[in-house]
């Protein structure tokens, strides 16, 4: 790109062209960010230099070391550190004190960073100040790691892009490999050895931070299924677990918990949330991420230690009041919409959840991740039309409540049509990279450009001169230093597999991971004691139907999925508790798929017969909860966009009462000739889908399944195990009548802990982390921002599929959890003075 156009864009971007306020006189801090991440202005202290340093091994030595069955070397410090480092990386070791240190950037003194003496800040300061802009500039990416091996051979190959990512200068990245078992975890920690023994042997020796999604170890409960315990306590107890084994499996950083409010019944990614309700949302949040920031000894808090993970809060902030509930991935969700000014309460979980630990000596969620949508207000009072990572009033509300951290933007808002990019489309990756470095981002993620870096800097040291452009990136790179020193990495970067072995899905964590599953199960129905106490009696007899799923088509990337037969609860799990009569699956007669082998169709089965299920007990029906996504198809002919209603009951559902104009759209320029002269006319696209008609979700087949068993019960109770894994509300109009008992599992809920539940082994615990609709017609009733504001479902037995309802084995739950979560839901932040963009 050229010269001129560079600076030009650049001008544009950092004065924020799209409207956005400008950045403070000094230019070298956004408005709002926290100069020097609120550590004041001081020299670092000197470096210990080599004729100051004792030789290795002389006076009085306070260490010793031992090489590890796993190849790195381990250095014990008398009351100090605990240091890990490879004979391969070329670090060797310094003496100062009797101490031992390393010698990360081979300078032959001991620098203030490698001083762990010293405090977090101050080491972090040292090093920030001695590293360039372009040595900088790779450092602001979260990326990724490339081949998942153990082979070191295979992992420093010249076609392994996670070798050329690090070597480049990139430190952060996502891993997708951890997988389930304990041996996946060891694999796991082997791997990210090799990670960063690369890591040690580069400038400055520092290690790679590496992030992961939720992911369910040991099968321990997260998200809605968490939240439906309604227990900070439990919270606390859960994030502690999580962090113990991320951290044994070299993982540091949790990009979650997602604590966006769902304030929309049909949100695509409502399942990944704590529900709906803020004070719930802020609770359940604090405690987690208490207990996954802290180490613990016990019930001791040691703060910022070994089996810390640093927990990245997303999305700020919004994305639960997504208009249609779709998911902002696409530019169909793009918008997020607050018709009744309630957008205050969607910070809560984060302003006095997240940045107020009152469990954790860490104070505050050290991470935050920017959101994709567009916060859409026609006065612009939340804000320019632009995505969450390029807004200055969302930038500007986090650093004004005096929060300092990490931030990293979602995956893929700077590449040219990417997704998030919203209201930047004009701009070149690397201005886009300038634009939101220069607003506080520290990390880019799911990128690994690292030549749009560099440009970026060139952009930035273009407009505001290198001195102020420098104190800029040294700032950035101040955040995510310190995140890194906190986790001890610049200590001890490597993993024990044997410890691996110790702590992670082990019989003890897979046990305690059902109990949790267990305790959030919700049941919503129990006619006539159907479910109750165990009496130690001889196996049952049940009926467990196969299930068909309809090839069909959902999501924001709208996925197709194929037709499948599958018994609807496990039966090797089933027949640990009862005797199991079921049906027999024909081989499939559908059309060949793209391989070539038979599909299956709906006939492919031939049922229990009626007196087989009537010599039953018990009728046992494990469902899958009906969702279809919001979405649009715009005809290539006529470029004309038809929107569709999301669905979240069985039978197809048309939308005759839903919205004539949406609240949000795109802007439409439309120019023409009025006959004298040219004219332009800018309207909002209307993306209302009232009249349009959504199909049956897939999970159809689970409700032909549910009335062929009913009508063949003869008069046999009727348990119904429903999983929420892709919605968190639902209809049950179809359900409910057909069902003598009802269990609501949440995504995590596997069908051991079910049975175990119905059996009368564990009392249900669990209650409704969102409402139950009446009808289609009470999700289009309801409003997009506001929670707990929808006409509920009420079954046969007079209960109100309301939050924060569930029944144990007395009757309805009215415990001090209902009682509190069952206030007036909460519309302000207590420890943030909120104002909107244009006051």
């Amino acid at each position: 790109m050229k010269k001129m156009k560079q600076l030009s864009a650049a001008l544009l971007a950092l004065a924020m062209a799209l409207g956005l306020a400008a950045c403070n006189p000094s230019g070298s801090t956004p408005s709002g960010a926290p100069e020097n991440s609120g550590t004041p202005e001081q020299s670092a202290p000197p470096a210990v230099q080599s004729a100051d340093l004792e030789e290795l091994g002389s006076g009085d030595v306070k260490w010793k070391e031992e090489e590890t069955a796993d190849g790195w070397v381990k250095i014990t410090n008398e009351g100090g550190a605990t240091l890990g480092y490879s004979k391969e990386s070329g670090v060797q070791l310094l003496q100062s004190g009797g101490f031992a240190f390393k010698d990360l950037n081979r300078n032959g003194a001991l620098d203030p960073y490698e001083d762990w003496r010293l405090d977090d800040e101050t080491r972090a300061r040292d090093l920030a100040s001695q590293m360039s802009g372009e040595q900088i500039a790779p450092y602001l990416t979260h990326g990724g790691w490339g081949t998942f091996t153990t082979d070191k051979n295979v992992f420093t190959s010249a076609d392994n892009a996670g070798y050329a990512y690090i070597t480049g200068g990139g430190r952060g990245g996502v891993t997708r490999n951890l997988g389930s078992s304990t041996e996946d975890n060891v694999n796991h920690a082997i791997w990210i050895n090799l990670i960063q023994e690369l890591c040690e042997s580069l400038d400055f020796g520092i290690p790679a931070v590496v992030s992961i999604d939720p992911n369910g170890q040991s099968g321990i409960v997260q998200q809605n299924t968490l939240a439906a315990i309604m227990d900070p306590d439990v919270a606390l107890e859960v994030g502690k677990e999580y962090s113990k084994q991320y951290r044994a499996a070299g993982v540091h950083m949790l990009l979650g918990p997602q604590i966006d409010l769902m304030t929309s019944p049909v949100m695509d990614r409502g399942t990944s949330t704590y529900g709906e309700d803020p004070a719930l949302d802020r609770d359940i949040t604090e405690a987690f991420v208490s207990g996954m920031q802290s180490t613990w000894d016990g019930s001791t808090d040691l703060g910022w230690g070994a089996d810390s993970v640093v927990a990245v809060m997303k999305h700020y902030a919004g994305a639960g009041a997504s208009e249609g509930g779709r998911d902002d991935h696409s530019p169909m969700g793009k918008y997020a919409v607050f018709p009744n000014n309630n957008y205050e309460a969607h910070l809560i979980a984060f302003h006095d959840g997240a940045f107020n630990l009152s469990h954790s000596s860490t104070k505050a969620a050290a991470g935050i991740m920017t959101n994709y949508s567009v916060s859409y207000s026609p006065d612009k009072s939340l804000g320019e039309y632009v995505g969450g990572g390029f807004s200055q009033f969302k930038f500007d509300t986090l650093f004004g409540s005096g929060w300092e951290g990490f931030i990293v933007s979602d995956w893929g808002i700077f590449p040219d049509g990417g997704r998030g990019g919203w209201g930047m489309e004009d701009y070149t990756v690397p201005e886009r990279l300038a634009n939101s470095i220069s607003l506080g981002l520290t990390q880019a993620g799911g990128y690994n450009n690292l030549d749009d870096l560099a440009e970026a800097w060139e952009i930035i040291k273009s407009d505001l001169g290198e001195a102020d452009a420098l104190k800029m990136f040294q700032d950035r790179a101040y955040e995510n230093i310190l995140m890194t020193m906190r986790l001890g990495l610049f200590e001890n970067p490597y993993n024990s597999t044997a410890h691996v072995r110790e702590t992670n899905c082990t019989d003890e964590t897979r046990a305690y991971g059902v109990e949790t599953q267990m305790d959030s199960i919700v049941m919503v129905k129990n006619s006539n004691g159907t479910i109750k106490e165990s009496e130690g009696s001889d196996k049952q007899t049940v009926y467990i139907p196969y299930v068909y799923t309809y090839p069909s088509v959902s999501g924001w990337r709208r996925t197709p999925t194929a037709s499948s037969w599958a018994p609807s609860v496990d039966l090797e799990v089933a027949a640990q508790y009862y005797n199991v009569v079921t049906d027999t699956l024909k081989d499939p007669s559908g059309p060949a798929d793209e391989e070539g082998k038979a599909t299956y169709t709906e006939n492919d089965i031939v049922r229990a017969s009626a007196a087989d299920i009537a010599a039953c007990d018990l009728i046992l029906v494990g469902m899958k909860a009906p969702k279809l996504a919001s979405y649009s198809e715009t005809d290539e002919a006529s470029g004309e966009t038809t929107w569709y209603p999301a669905n979240i009951q069985y039978n197809e559902y048309t939308a005759t009462t839903a919205k004539e104009t949406s609240v949000a759209g795109d802007q439409i320029t439309e120019t023409f000739n009025d006959g004298y002269t040219q004219q332009t006319k800018v309207t909002t696209e209307n993306r209302s889908y009232k009249g349009n008609t959504a199909g049956r979700p897939g999970t159809y087949g689970h409700l032909e399944a549910l009335q062929y068993a009913k009508n063949a019960a003869a008069g046999k109770p009727v348990v119904v195990l429903m999983t929420m894994a892709n919605t968190t509300c639902m209809v049950f109009s179809e359900v409910e009548p057909l069902a003598d008992a009802i269990l609501v599992g949440y995504a995590d809920v596997k069908d051991e802990a079910y049975l175990r539940t119905v059996t009368g082994e564990h009392e249900p615990n669990g209650l409704l982390v969102a409402q139950m609709p009446a009808s289609m017609e009470a999700v289009e009733a309801q409003a997009d921002d506001l929670p707990r504001d929808m006409e509920c479902y009420v079954d046969a037995d007079g209960n109100v599929y309301d939050f924060a309802y569930g029944l144990n084995w007395s009757g309805k739950i009215d415990d001090q959890r209902v009682k509190t979560y069952s206030a007036e839901p909460l519309t302000e932040c207590q420890n943030l003075d909120f104002k909107y963009a244009n006051q």
